[in-house]
Protein backbone atom coordinates (compact mmCIF):
# COMPACT_ATOMS: atom_id res chain seq x y z
CA UNK A 1 0.00 0.00 0.00
CA UNK A 2 1.40 3.42 -1.14
CA UNK A 3 0.78 5.99 1.43
CA UNK A 4 -0.06 9.88 0.54
CA UNK A 5 2.25 12.18 3.05
CA UNK A 6 2.09 15.10 0.04
CA UNK A 7 1.60 18.29 1.52
CA UNK A 8 0.94 21.62 -0.33
CA UNK A 9 4.55 22.46 0.72
CA UNK A 10 7.28 21.27 2.96
CA UNK A 11 8.48 25.12 3.69
CA UNK A 12 6.80 28.06 5.65
CA UNK A 13 8.26 31.31 4.22
CA UNK A 14 8.42 34.50 5.23
CA UNK A 15 10.46 37.52 4.70
CA UNK A 16 11.68 40.57 6.69
CA UNK A 17 13.73 43.55 5.05
CA UNK A 18 16.83 41.85 4.36
CA UNK A 19 15.73 38.33 4.21
CA UNK A 20 13.36 35.46 2.70
CA UNK A 21 13.10 32.71 5.28
CA UNK A 22 11.89 29.47 4.33
CA UNK A 23 10.76 27.17 7.57
CA UNK A 24 10.79 23.48 7.57
CA UNK A 25 8.17 22.64 10.49
CA UNK A 26 7.61 19.12 11.59
CA UNK A 27 6.14 17.13 14.25
CA UNK A 28 8.38 17.65 17.70
CA UNK A 29 9.32 15.22 19.88
CA UNK A 30 7.41 12.31 19.75
CA UNK A 31 4.60 13.44 18.43
CA UNK A 32 4.19 11.23 15.56
CA UNK A 33 2.77 8.69 18.45
CA UNK A 34 -0.48 11.11 17.70
CA UNK A 35 -0.72 10.33 14.04
CA UNK A 36 -4.16 7.99 14.23
CA UNK A 37 -6.01 10.62 15.92
CA UNK A 38 -5.22 12.99 13.18
CA UNK A 39 -6.54 10.24 10.76
CA UNK A 40 -3.11 9.64 9.13
CA UNK A 41 -2.16 6.10 8.51
CA UNK A 42 1.47 4.24 7.95
CA UNK A 43 2.71 0.89 8.21
CA UNK A 44 3.24 -0.19 11.77
CA UNK A 45 5.51 -2.59 10.12
CA UNK A 46 8.00 -0.20 8.49
CA UNK A 47 8.11 2.40 11.46
CA UNK A 48 7.77 2.17 15.04
CA UNK A 49 6.88 5.36 16.49
CA UNK A 50 7.43 4.64 20.28
CA UNK A 51 10.98 5.06 18.93
CA UNK A 52 10.97 8.40 16.67
CA UNK A 53 12.05 11.31 18.65
CA UNK A 54 13.09 14.57 16.73
CA UNK A 55 13.98 16.79 19.71
CA UNK A 56 16.44 14.25 21.88
CA UNK A 57 17.52 17.03 23.85
CA UNK A 58 14.11 18.39 24.96
CA UNK A 59 13.56 19.17 28.64
CA UNK A 60 10.04 19.32 30.36
CA UNK A 61 10.31 23.03 30.35
CA UNK A 62 10.99 23.70 26.19
CA UNK A 63 8.16 20.93 25.54
CA UNK A 64 5.54 22.42 27.45
CA UNK A 65 5.84 25.85 26.04
CA UNK A 66 6.84 24.32 22.50
CA UNK A 67 5.16 26.82 19.57
CA UNK A 68 3.64 23.29 18.21
CA UNK A 69 1.50 23.53 20.82
CA UNK A 70 0.37 27.05 21.26
CA UNK A 71 -1.83 29.87 20.13
CA UNK A 72 -4.09 28.22 17.76
CA UNK A 73 -2.39 24.84 17.83
CA UNK A 74 -3.20 24.22 21.09
CA UNK A 75 -7.06 23.13 21.65
CA UNK A 76 -8.06 22.57 17.83
CA UNK A 77 -10.17 19.20 17.43
CA UNK A 78 -8.04 16.32 15.79
CA UNK A 79 -9.48 16.49 12.83
CA UNK A 80 -9.87 19.98 12.15
CA UNK A 81 -6.48 20.69 12.91
CA UNK A 82 -4.60 20.95 9.52
CA UNK A 83 -1.86 22.57 10.35
CA UNK A 84 -0.51 19.23 12.92
CA UNK A 85 -2.08 17.19 10.51
CA UNK A 86 0.62 18.77 7.67
CA UNK A 87 3.27 18.69 10.14
CA UNK A 88 2.75 15.12 10.70
CA UNK A 89 2.25 14.23 7.19
CA UNK A 90 5.79 15.93 6.71
CA UNK A 91 7.31 14.57 9.19
CA UNK A 92 6.20 10.55 7.66
CA UNK A 93 7.80 11.84 4.30
CA UNK A 94 10.85 12.45 5.43
CA UNK A 95 11.38 9.41 8.01
CA UNK A 96 9.72 6.87 4.73
CA UNK A 97 9.85 8.89 1.58
CA UNK A 98 13.38 10.35 2.23
CA UNK A 99 14.07 10.53 -2.01
CA UNK A 100 10.62 12.04 -2.52
CA UNK A 101 11.35 14.97 0.84
CA UNK A 102 14.59 15.39 -0.41
CA UNK A 103 13.40 16.52 -4.28
CA UNK A 104 10.77 18.11 -2.85
CA UNK A 105 13.10 20.07 -0.67
CA UNK A 106 15.51 20.92 -3.52
CA UNK A 107 12.81 22.08 -5.84
CA UNK A 108 11.22 24.22 -3.26
CA UNK A 109 14.86 25.76 -2.21
CA UNK A 110 15.46 26.47 -5.89
CA UNK A 111 12.24 28.03 -6.22
CA UNK A 112 12.90 30.37 -3.73
CA UNK A 113 16.50 31.17 -4.85
CA UNK A 114 14.72 32.66 -7.72
CA UNK A 115 12.07 34.88 -5.76
CA UNK A 116 14.54 36.14 -3.06
CA UNK A 117 16.66 37.22 -5.93
CA UNK A 118 13.86 38.56 -7.78
CA UNK A 119 12.79 40.97 -4.72
CA UNK A 120 16.29 41.58 -3.90
CA UNK A 121 16.73 39.41 -1.19
CA UNK A 122 18.81 36.92 0.92
CA UNK A 123 17.50 33.47 1.02
CA UNK A 124 18.22 31.89 4.91
CA UNK A 125 16.50 28.39 5.05
CA UNK A 126 15.63 27.07 8.86
CA UNK A 127 15.03 23.05 8.52
CA UNK A 128 14.78 22.95 12.16
CA UNK A 129 11.38 25.20 13.00
CA UNK A 130 9.77 22.68 15.33
CA UNK A 131 12.54 19.66 15.50
CA UNK A 132 15.71 19.69 16.70
CA UNK A 133 17.43 17.06 14.00
CA UNK A 134 21.30 16.96 13.25
CA UNK A 135 20.80 18.02 9.10
CA UNK A 136 24.55 18.18 8.85
CA UNK A 137 23.97 14.49 9.28
CA UNK A 138 21.42 13.63 7.05
CA UNK A 139 23.06 11.80 3.79
CA UNK A 140 20.82 11.76 0.49
CA UNK A 141 20.90 10.65 -2.84
CA UNK A 142 19.47 12.88 -6.05
CA UNK A 143 19.66 11.35 -9.52
CA UNK A 144 23.04 10.16 -9.52
CA UNK A 145 24.52 12.12 -7.07
CA UNK A 146 25.65 11.50 -3.04
CA UNK A 147 25.61 14.09 -0.90
CA UNK A 148 26.59 14.53 2.67
CA UNK A 149 23.91 16.77 3.90
CA UNK A 150 21.43 19.33 1.88
CA UNK A 151 23.93 22.34 2.79
CA UNK A 152 26.48 20.68 0.61
CA UNK A 153 24.06 20.46 -1.94
CA UNK A 154 23.04 24.21 -1.65
CA UNK A 155 26.71 25.87 -0.98
CA UNK A 156 25.36 29.50 -1.75
CA UNK A 157 22.34 28.85 0.44
CA UNK A 158 22.69 30.23 4.47
CA UNK A 159 21.34 27.48 6.50
CA UNK A 160 20.55 28.23 10.08
CA UNK A 161 18.82 26.70 12.96
CA UNK A 162 18.50 26.24 17.12
CA UNK A 163 19.68 23.80 18.93
CA UNK A 164 19.95 22.04 22.45
CA UNK A 165 22.55 19.99 21.63
CA UNK A 166 25.97 20.89 23.26
CA UNK A 167 27.25 22.79 20.16
CA UNK A 168 31.20 22.44 20.72
CA UNK A 169 30.62 18.58 21.59
CA UNK A 170 28.00 16.91 19.57
CA UNK A 171 28.21 19.15 16.49
CA UNK A 172 31.42 20.05 15.50
CA UNK A 173 32.56 20.14 11.62
CA UNK A 174 29.67 22.03 10.48
CA UNK A 175 29.33 22.72 6.72
CA UNK A 176 30.46 26.98 6.54
CA UNK A 177 26.76 27.45 5.50
CA UNK A 178 25.01 26.00 8.50
CA UNK A 179 24.73 28.56 11.27
CA UNK A 180 23.72 27.42 14.85
CA UNK A 181 22.10 29.40 18.06
CA UNK A 182 22.38 27.26 21.09
CA UNK A 183 18.73 27.24 22.51
CA UNK A 184 18.84 27.36 26.93
CA UNK A 185 17.36 24.52 28.19
CA UNK A 186 16.64 24.92 31.44
CA UNK A 187 15.90 22.15 34.55
CA UNK A 188 15.05 18.31 33.54
CA UNK A 189 13.81 16.16 35.88
CA UNK A 190 15.20 18.03 38.54
CA UNK A 191 18.69 18.64 36.81
CA UNK A 192 20.11 21.83 35.58
CA UNK A 193 20.91 21.16 31.84
CA UNK A 194 22.70 24.23 31.18
CA UNK A 195 24.40 26.76 34.14
CA UNK A 196 25.78 29.84 33.38
CA UNK A 197 29.23 28.19 33.44
CA UNK A 198 28.36 25.99 30.49
CA UNK A 199 26.78 29.16 28.83
CA UNK A 200 29.71 31.09 29.03
CA UNK A 201 32.04 28.81 27.90
CA UNK A 202 29.63 28.88 24.41
CA UNK A 203 29.73 32.08 24.79
CA UNK A 204 33.52 32.55 25.15
CA UNK A 205 33.88 30.15 22.11
CA UNK A 206 31.75 32.57 19.56
CA UNK A 207 28.39 30.77 19.90
CA UNK A 208 25.29 32.63 20.61
CA UNK A 209 22.84 31.69 23.23
CA UNK A 210 19.05 32.12 23.14
CA UNK A 211 17.40 32.94 26.53
CA UNK A 212 13.65 32.90 26.58
CA UNK A 213 11.75 35.90 29.19
CA UNK A 214 8.18 36.95 30.41
CA UNK A 215 8.11 39.98 29.39
CA UNK A 216 9.17 42.31 32.08
CA UNK A 217 11.98 40.67 32.24
CA UNK A 218 13.19 41.27 28.99
CA UNK A 219 12.75 44.25 28.77
CA UNK A 220 14.69 44.98 32.03
CA UNK A 221 17.55 43.26 30.42
CA UNK A 222 17.37 45.09 26.95
CA UNK A 223 18.10 48.55 29.19
CA UNK A 224 21.65 47.67 29.21
CA UNK A 225 23.70 46.64 26.26
CA UNK A 226 25.30 43.52 27.95
CA UNK A 227 24.34 40.91 30.21
CA UNK A 228 26.71 39.03 32.54
CA UNK A 229 29.64 40.65 30.13
CA UNK A 230 28.30 39.70 27.08
CA UNK A 231 25.95 41.95 24.24
CA UNK A 232 22.81 41.14 24.75
CA UNK A 233 20.33 42.23 21.76
CA UNK A 234 16.62 41.80 21.18
CA UNK A 235 15.68 38.29 19.14
CA UNK A 236 12.63 39.54 18.51
CA UNK A 237 13.19 42.14 15.94
CA UNK A 238 14.91 39.53 13.86
CA UNK A 239 13.79 35.96 12.82
CA UNK A 240 17.24 35.32 10.82
CA UNK A 241 19.90 34.03 13.07
CA UNK A 242 22.42 33.79 10.68
CA UNK A 243 22.76 37.69 10.70
CA UNK A 244 23.27 37.76 14.01
CA UNK A 245 27.04 37.39 13.33
CA UNK A 246 26.81 40.98 12.34
CA UNK A 247 26.27 41.83 15.74
CA UNK A 248 29.06 40.34 17.44
CA UNK A 249 31.71 42.32 18.93
CA UNK A 250 35.22 40.87 20.57
CA UNK A 251 34.62 37.88 19.00
CA UNK A 252 32.09 36.43 21.52
CA UNK A 253 28.77 35.26 21.09
CA UNK A 254 25.48 36.80 21.82
CA UNK A 255 22.96 36.90 24.58
CA UNK A 256 19.24 36.50 22.62
CA UNK A 257 17.02 37.88 24.42
CA UNK A 258 13.35 36.33 23.09
CA UNK A 259 10.19 37.13 24.82
CA UNK A 260 7.56 34.31 25.56
CA UNK A 261 4.42 34.37 23.28
CA UNK A 262 0.99 35.46 25.14
CA UNK A 263 -0.79 32.82 26.69
CA UNK A 264 2.38 30.11 26.45
CA UNK A 265 2.03 27.46 28.64
CA UNK A 266 5.03 27.79 31.57
CA UNK A 267 6.36 25.33 34.14
CA UNK A 268 8.53 26.02 36.86
CA UNK A 269 11.78 24.62 34.98
CA UNK A 270 13.42 27.57 34.30
CA UNK A 271 12.93 27.44 30.84
CA UNK A 272 11.59 30.85 30.68
CA UNK A 273 13.06 33.38 32.65
CA UNK A 274 9.67 34.80 34.73
CA UNK A 275 11.38 36.81 37.87
CA UNK A 276 14.49 38.46 38.62
CA UNK A 277 14.46 35.55 41.74
CA UNK A 278 14.86 32.78 38.75
CA UNK A 279 17.61 35.29 36.98
CA UNK A 280 19.94 35.14 39.59
CA UNK A 281 19.09 31.64 40.19
CA UNK A 282 19.77 29.97 36.93
CA UNK A 283 22.60 32.87 35.95
CA UNK A 284 24.43 33.26 38.99
CA UNK A 285 28.42 33.34 38.33
CA UNK A 286 29.38 31.94 41.87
Amino acid sequence: MTYNYNTTSLLTVNKNSTHMIGTLYLAPQKNIMNAAYYGIEYDDKAINLSKINLCKKATNGCATSCIYHQGILKNSDFAKNRIKQARLKRTFKFLLQRDDFFIRLIKEIRSLEKKAHKEGLSLAIQLNGTSDILWEKEAFEFKEGKYENIMSFFKQVQFFDYTKYDIIKSRKNLPSNYHLTYSRAGMHKGKLIDDWAFLQNLLEKNIDVAVIFKKEIKEKLLNYSTFRGYKIIDADLNNCRASDIYHRENNKGLVLAHEAAKKTDITNSGFIIQNQEELDKYFSQV
